[in-house]
């Protein structure tokens, strides 16, 4: 089989309903069962068994559980109170509300679906009944979340990591700059609309006593990423130990402080984060017996080949990345097309002078944009699921915050200062 006829069959079974993870492996058994060398087949579960003993995977599960542990246990409307009182006075202030909320909340998920969920139907209601258009609500409450798998800490950052052998703590601290100004960007997008479409104001009560209980409500789930984070890049933990951390730190918050979970129902979130976890790390398996045919096939050759005449002008190249990352977040899973392609286009990106950071925190956001960008972004659906839109509305509010999004994100491959200065600080 040739790689052409690999990634045909794969995209045949995943169309036809395959489970993603069955698809790459099945396509991985038929190629070895028709090549010169069937005997590879029986490496196979030794190949994904080496490619899944990787201590930095195990963080993942764990970053999972502590963000489903905070989600459920009220944080989120604490977090959106705060917000409100911090930046809601201006006109269209629920609209920033709504993005410094999912700012401060990607710290606790991580993924931009989690956000939707924990998050999206809170504030889209929110926004409506304070006088916002609901497509204009859902528009937002979507190109906030992108956030979600920037800002650390990440389960996509850490499996980029594990996957590009990159410093977990370089790859926390070369998110944030990017991180905030994509919100910012999400900020000025709605400037613009609040100024035209005479949005309202918020009358939330601002008085120093009621700053100072909101502060406090939210004050935990604020401390929660600045612990890890403050952690990993002192070297007092690696990422592993972190994430079992905030296992523990989210227990201790949600039952024992806040006291919002019964024991029953954490052993109902225990149960759901064991299957998710399951699940992802299935498709890391799948993805590790495709990335053996990438490698057997020269894929990143003939990649390199193609992208051949761009070399020459990193602009070009960059700009190619951005649309293969950003087309792959359509249609496939965002740790997936990492995995994958991500090892494919390094070399192509670190030959015209990326760096590893600037490299990974570019991918990561092409990717995540993908999510949410029509006719495919399954965040569009995940959206209309948790609240009843038109798509087509939902998808022509949100073209603005798209657009600025993909400016941003040839600055972040044009500029390397904009991922490398904090690290940079910190001795990666």
């Amino acid at each position: 089989m040739t790689i052409g006829i690999v990634l045909i069959v794969l995209f045949g079974m995943i169309l036809i309903g395959v489970p993603i993870s069955f698809a790459m492996l099945a396509t991985t058994g038929l190629y070895f069962l028709t090549s010169p060398t069937p005997f590879f087949i029986e490496l196979l579960l030794t190949k994904i068994f080496e490619g899944l003993d990787n201590i930095i995977l195990i963080a993942i599960p764990f970053f999972l559980l502590a963000g489903e542990l905070m989600s459920r246990s009220g944080m989120a409307d604490r977090l959106m109170h705060f917000s409100n009182l911090v930046i809601g006075r201006v006109r269209g202030g629920f609209a920033y509300v709504n993005v410094m909320a999912s700012l401060l909340f990607s710290g606790l998920t991580g993924v931009a679906v989690g956000d939707i969920a924990a998050l999206g139907k809170i504030e889209v209601l929110a926004m409506e009944k304070a006088g916002y258009p609901r497509h204009f609500a859902a528009a937002v409450t979507v190109a906030s979340s992108l956030v979600g798998p920037i800002i650390p800490p990440s389960g996509v950052i850490i499996l980029y990591c594990a996957i590009m052998n990159v410093s977990v703590g370089g790859m926390f601290l070369a998110a944030l700059v990017p991180g905030v100004i994509l919100a910012l960007a999400d900020m000025l997008v709605i400037a613009f609309q609040a100024k035209k479409r005479n949005f309202p104001l918020s009358d939330v009560d601002r008085s120093l006593p009621a700053f100072v209980k909101g502060t406090r409500d939210a004050a935990l789930a604020l401390l929660m990423p600045a612990f890890l984070i403050g952690g990993i890049v002192g070297g007092v933990t690696t990422p592993t130990e972190a994430a079992a951390a905030s296992v523990v730190y989210a227990l201790i918050v949600s039952v024992l402080i806040y006291r919002a979970l019964s024991v029953k129902e954490v052993g109902k979130i225990f149960m759901n984060t064991t299957f998710e976890a399951a699940r992802l790390l299935f498709m890391i398996a799948g993805a590790l017996s495709m990335t053996w045919i990438f490698a057997l096939e020269d894929l990143a050759g003939q990649v390199a080949f193609i992208f051949d005449f761009a070399k020459g002008s990193p602009l070009l190249l960059i700009l190619l990345i951005n649309c293969l990352f950003i087309l792959l977040g359509m249609f496939m899973d965002a740790a997936l097309a990492l995995i994958l392609f991500g090892p494919i286009v390094a070399p192509l990106a670190y030959s015209v002078g990326v760096d590893p950071l600037q490299l990974g925190i570019m991918l990561i956001i092409n990717v995540t944009v993908g999510l949410a960008t029509p006719p495919i972004g399954y965040v569009l659906f995940a959206m209309c699921s948790v609240v009843r839109l038109n798509f087509s509305k939902l998808v022509a509010e949100l073209i603005p915050f798209l657009m600025i999004k993909a400016v941003l994100l040839i600055i972040i491959g044009l500029v390397p200062a904009l991922t490398t200065w904090v690290p940079g600080l910190f001795g990666f």
